[in-house]
């Protein structure tokens, strides 16, 4: 199950210091005792943090605390780092809260052709994290680990939007996105280039294959699905 959530260190009175700003992330695999987080920033075992998740149905997010127990290191991507965190104690409300989604778990993004999304990157932990992310948003994803394989799939599949980053091993993004794109069959697919090349002769390039936007990274993840949907809103009404 991922959620979005924002997190941060916490501060000795238990609450988030307001000089340090929060960071917005996903968790996965929440449970009683604990979650698993992405996190751009790498916390000592031991580092207290504070955590507002937004579980679906309620108005307001759950706050929380508890203590960094390990941390993995990630190679690239929006977050570096995936943190376990072992909650402090919990109010008997929260710990309710928290029974009850495990109860009554978020359905299975349904396999519908306005949300199948091809996802493309080479990191698997990026990947990973990503999918969760648009996963919970109600997307069907499928992945793909280079340019050859996104090609395929994005033939194979019939996407309707594909997230493609450009530095990828056998065939570039660029590549991908102009085999695609100027084939008459699949060229109404919307792509997304995401990279970390911001600069302007990239950004031209991708636009000149084709493509009909271009995030750099880091890039915010709510941001993200909302430009998805943005293309996807647009391609329906085409």
């Amino acid at each position: 199950m991922a959620l979005d959530a924002v997190c941060g260190p916490l501060a000795s009175d238990g609450r988030h210091p307001a000089d340090h700003p929060l960071e917005r992330t996903v968790t996965v695999n929440l449970s009683e005792g604990g979650l698993c987080v992405y996190s751009a920033q790498r916390y000592p075992i031991g580092a207290q943090l504070y955590c507002a998740i937004t579980l679906p149905g309620q108005a307001k997010p759950v706050e929380i605390s508890g203590t960094v127990a390990w941390f993995q290191k990630s190679d690239d991507g929006e977050f570096g780092y995936k943190l376990g965190l072992e909650f402090g104690p919990l109010s008997a409300e929260v710990r309710q809260t928290f029974r009850t989604l495990f109860e009554s778990p978020l359905p299975k993004a349904a396999s519908s052709r306005a949300k199948k999304l091809l996802l493309v990157d080479d990191d698997p932990d990026l990947r990973h994290a990503l999918k969760l992310r648009f996963e919970s948003a109600g997307f069907e994803v499928v992945t793909a680990a280079d340019g050859l394989e996104a090609l395929r799939k994005g033939r194979e599949e019939h996407p309707n939007i594909i997230l493609l980053d450009l530095m990828l091993p056998t065939l570039t993004g660029f590549d991908v996105c102009r085999l695609l794109k100027f084939d008459p069959k699949f060229r109404h697919i919307p792509v997304i280039l995401f990279t970390a090349k911001s600069r302007e002769d990239d950004m031209r390039t991708g636009y000149a294959v084709g493509a009909d936007a271009y995030v750099t990274k880091p890039f915010d993840g709510k941001g993200l699905i909302e430009k998805v949907e943005e293309l996807l809103a647009g391609s329906r009404d085409a």
